[in-house]
């Protein structure tokens, strides 16, 4: 697992040793970017279920102005801390808690994100829990999108009408969400 593009491209990026987690694929992940790329740099990003923290990781690396890491895993937290900390990256936050929790702080303390990736665990409803709260707290920016992977099977109907676009990769679904006026 590497970061793909810009500042930090090809370097490797540390992965947690637990089985829980799983890393998008650099193919997709480079699919996503190509899709998303004009909406990165100066964007204020947000990887939910972060892992290994490769997504947010690949913003930090093109450009983005901020980026916040949140897993209620310390051990993937410190890991990518310490990443961060070596490849001198200053615009990261980390928060080691429960993603309510930190959708919550976000939404107290007015913060909008340009890019929000979320893929929490597979077979979880924490997707659709997620999406109630990043739109009711208001945490998308008005021209932002949510970035959702999940697997092909898995669909959350009550959000469709926020999807923009959908692709498949084998049996990985990406969504991209966002308002729906815009």
């Amino acid at each position: 697992m590497r970061i793909i593009s810009g500042k930090f491209r090809g370097t490797n990026i540390p992965s947690p040793k637990e089985e829980i987690v799983k890393p998008t694929l650099d193919r997709v992940k480079e699919n996503i970017f190509n899709i998303i790329q004009f909406n990165v740099p100066n964007a204020v990003c947000l990887d939910l279920f972060c892992g290994s923290g490769a997504l947010g990781l690949e913003c930090v690396s093109r450009g983005a102005k901020d980026v916040y890491f949140v897993d209620n895993n310390k051990q993937n937290i410190s890991i990518l801390k310490k990443f961060c900390e070596k490849l001198k990256i200053d615009n990261a936050s980390y928060l080691a808690t429960d993603f309510y929790e930190a959708l919550k702080n976000f939404s107290n303390n007015n913060v909008k994100f340009d890019i929000i990736f979320l893929d929490p665990p597979y077979d979880s409803n924490l997707a659709e829990v997620s999406l109630q709260k990043i739109f009711k707290f208001g945490l998308l920016s008005p021209t932002g999108v949510v970035v959702w992977e999940h697997p092909t099977d898995e669909e959350n109907l009550k959000f469709k009408t926020k999807v923009k676009d959908t692709r498949i990769y084998g049996k990985v679904q990406i969504d991209f969400l966002g308002y729906t006026d815009n």
